[in-house]
């Protein structure tokens, strides 16, 4: 189950990494070599601040569509075979199953206040974070 969150959400760094890892700044990249910063302190002190507000919105997408892909990834069925784990996402997709309409409601009503809370007590936080320290 946890495969095919990864593998569905992972997209969302990937490309916004390299995004920010395209918008780098050509003349702090100069600077950096003017300075003569190479190796490890090159990765720490230039390219990682450089490309954290990437990484970290591609990160908040990532975590939610991750949300999205539990309804999928926590109840498999294939032919007379099901997968069932225990989770919000599969009280969703088994509550859509059988048509149960106030069950899907509250499903994703839970959800939406995990997603809401998780991104207002974590992601923002660490987002201001990236923003204050990290700006080029």
């Amino acid at each position: 189950m946890s495969f095919l969150i990864i593998f569905g959400t992972q997209w969302y760094i990937v490309f916004n990494t390299i995004g920010g890892a395209a918008a780098f700044p050509n003349d702090l990249e100069e600077a950096a070599k003017n300075f003569r910063i190479k190796g490890w302190r090159w990765w720490i002190q230039v390219i990682i601040p450089g490309i954290a507000p990437y990484y970290l919105t591609g990160a908040i997408t990532a975590s939610g569509g991750s949300w999205n892909a539990s309804i999928v990834a926590e109840y498999v069925r294939w032919k007379d075979h099901s997968v069932v784990a225990e989770g919000v996402g599969s009280y969703i997709a088994v509550a859509t199953e059988k048509g149960d309409f106030p069950k899907i409601v509250l499903g994703v009503a839970m959800m939406s206040l995990f997603v809401t809370l998780f991104n207002r007590l974590f992601w923002r936080q660490l987002y201001a974070y990236a923003e204050r320290r990290l700006r080029l």
